[in-house]
């Protein structure tokens, strides 16, 4: 561009008007070149093709087992978009690309992050997490870090008890402690439960561990005559169970943890609203595998084709379904907890009607419990009451005798007589009969309740003085 001026020199008034005239044009210049460049951006965003999806499959498995890990989540980062392992641990996911990074996480290990980049097969090795070594268990009378322990110990929380109804608080770790096996001796209500630690015991102290209630030892002996020394405990009422095994663990307990302890923590109160909680359930058993005797008609061949005669007396009866039944078991318990900072209070009350699957076999147990926690001078001082009182009626039939005349009974004989009695022979016991006149009834009324003051000394000081009582009265009604 070129500006003509006069021969005279120009004012200053005049280039400053020009130098604006420049200024001015060079701005419309760049800005009719924006839309030029929006317009090719934009057209460049539709030329370009979309990303293709990526199929990521492959396997995960314990680092230290190499072991498969069923049900370990896979999850795409920044996404809730994810998957589980199956029970072989595989997998297999959809990414949008290869910027995405793979999330795998499982409980008690470590979680990965992986980007997928070029693979397609992306295989992972998982390490056990250490976390567990933070957790408080339970020792002696005290506790302390999972990390800090040198004795060989396992705590099962309630929410690894085994599910389903519970008779006995024994069945709730039945199969989950290592070394700690649990048996049923019989099938009947209130059976003992056979509990060994690291195998049989000595030849005097048998193999029955001890049992340890919030800190209170409890008799191994079958209080008052009954065959399960815990029956009078609801097992609604247990928060965790602490197995004690080797001689380390056990030392505080003396010559009584020879066979290893069992410390049964129930449940405390909790700071906050007042928490009401009713729990009913309903169970029906029957017996599993009757014998396979002979019913009349086979019976009567049997006795023909040996030579022999047969008392016929035209009947046919299964002597088995006669002494037994279809058995219903109910547990109904509610429960209540709450309070504030300093104070917590916890209580409970359980009934349960076991019926077994013999006629006139049955255990039915009532309870109730409660725990309160107080503390005092700020918290230094702590106050902590626990009673648990309960009733439990075992009835218990002849059951030797009965079952021994059911199984050799003459199926061609009824079982009772023209009035609906238990018939009377000479030639056998009738096993209704047995049933009809013999009675063995125990009741059992016992009370464990403990007094806890502890004061804490320093951080890392705490004397704890506790105080307890077990005491249980039993009666026996027994008719032969």
């Amino acid at each position: 561009m070129t500006f003509f001026y006069p021969s005279s020199p120009p004012s200053t008034t005049r280039w400053r008007f020009l130098l604006c005239c420049v200024l001015a044009f060079s701005s419309l210049m760049t800005y009719a070149e924006r839309p030029a460049l929006a317009i090719n951006a934009g057209f460049y965003g539709i030329d370009e093709k979309p990303t293709a999806d990526i199929t990521i499959s492959g396997r995960v498995t314990d680092a230290t087992t190499n072991e498969a890990l069923a049900g370990c989540n896979v999850v795409l980062k920044g996404t809730q978009k994810g998957t589980t392992t199956d029970a072989s641990g595989n997998y297999k996911i959809v990414v949008p690309d290869g910027n995405s990074i793979l999330v795998f996480g499982f409980i008690g290990f470590i979680s990965q992050d992986v980007p997928v980049g070029n693979q397609t097969v992306i295989n992972v090795s998982l390490k056990a997490s250490a976390s567990e070594l933070s957790q408080v268990v339970v020792i002696g009378y005290g506790t302390t870090t999972k990390k800090d322990v040198t004795g060989s110990l396992k705590t099962i929380k309630s929410a690894d008890f085994n599910r389903g109804i519970i008779n006995s608080p024994e069945q709730l770790l039945q199969g989950k402690v290592a070394g700690v096996n649990v048996t049923s001796a019989s099938g009947e209500p209130g059976g003992v439960q056979n509990i060994t630690v690291r195998g049989p015991g000595g030849v005097r102290t048998g193999s029955t561990p001890l049992f340890v209630l919030d800190g209170i030892a409890l008799d191994n002996s079958s209080t008052g005559g009954a065959t399960n020394p815990l029956n009078f405990l609801n097992p609604q009422d247990i928060e965790s169970i602490d197995v004690l095994k080797d001689a380390s663990a056990t030392a505080i307990y003396g010559a009584r943890g020879a066979n290893g302890v069992i410390l049964i923590t129930t449940k405390k109160g909790k700071a906050g609203a007042t928490n009401l909680t009713l729990s009913s359930n309903i169970g029906i058993s029957n017996m599993a595998r009757p014998l396979p005797l002979f019913s009349a008609d086979e019976y009567k061949k049997q006795v023909a084709s040996i030579g022999g005669v047969v008392d016929d007396q035209k009947a046919s009866t299964d002597w088995q379904r006669e002494i037994s039944r279809t058995a219903i078991t109910q547990n109904h318990n509610l429960s209540f907890g709450g309070g504030a900072d300093r104070l917590t209070y916890y209580g409970s009350i359980g009934v349960q009607d076991q019926q077994g699957i013999l006629k006139n076999s049955s255990l039915k147990r009532y309870t109730a419990r409660f725990n309160a926690s107080q503390k005092f001078l700020e918290d230094r001082l702590v106050l902590d009451v626990n009673m648990t009182a309960s009733q439990t009626i075992n009835e218990r039939p002849p059951i030797e005798g009965i079952i021994g005349a059911a199984l050799s009974a003459n199926p061609t004989y009824p079982s009772r007589d023209a009035n609906g009695n238990p018939a009377r022979y000479q030639a056998f016991t009738n096993p209704l009969l047995a049933l009809d006149l013999n009675k063995d009834v125990t009741t059992i009324n016992r009370v464990v309740a403990s007094v806890s003051p502890s004061y804490k000394i320093t951080k890392e000081l705490v004397y704890k003085l506790n105080l307890g009582v077990d005491n249980s009265s039993s009666t026996r009604d027994q008719q032969l």
